[in-house]
């Protein structure tokens, strides 16, 4: 498993995102944040990242977000407050919120150890 793995994050709430920046960069990734989804999926880091970690208030658009998802290629976990809000995707593995540091840490890993 690679530590030093770059990951994608989109939340916009900007501590939020701080906080999901903090805890995995804590554990060693390499992070770059962006408040949407669409403009995670959209930047020169996403071809080179091990996963990605999407808040469901990221994604304006959830028919465009499960291509971006396919398309992306790598694992995706989505941060969701109640499943019913958003729709299941075979594409995604899901976190619920509210959670300490090392849920989300351990789902990045475990994605991470499963894509390889």
């Amino acid at each position: 498993m690679a530590r030093s793995a770059r990951i994608i994050v989109a939340a916009p709430d900007e501590a939020f995102r701080r906080s999901l920046v903090f805890a995995l960069e804590s554990d060693g990734f390499t992070v770059n944040p962006h408040a949407q989804a669409a403009e995670a999926f959209a930047s020169p880091h996403a071809r080179h990242a091990a996963c990605a970690v999407i808040d469901d208030d990221a994604v304006s658009d959830w028919t465009l977000a499960s291509r971006q998802f396919g398309h992306f290629g790598r694992p995706v976990i989505v941060l969701v407050g109640f499943l019913g809000k958003t729709p299941l995707t075979s594409q995604a593995r899901f976190v619920i919120k509210p959670f300490l540091g090392e849920p989300l840490v351990e789902a990045v890993r475990d994605a991470i150890a499963t894509k390889h």
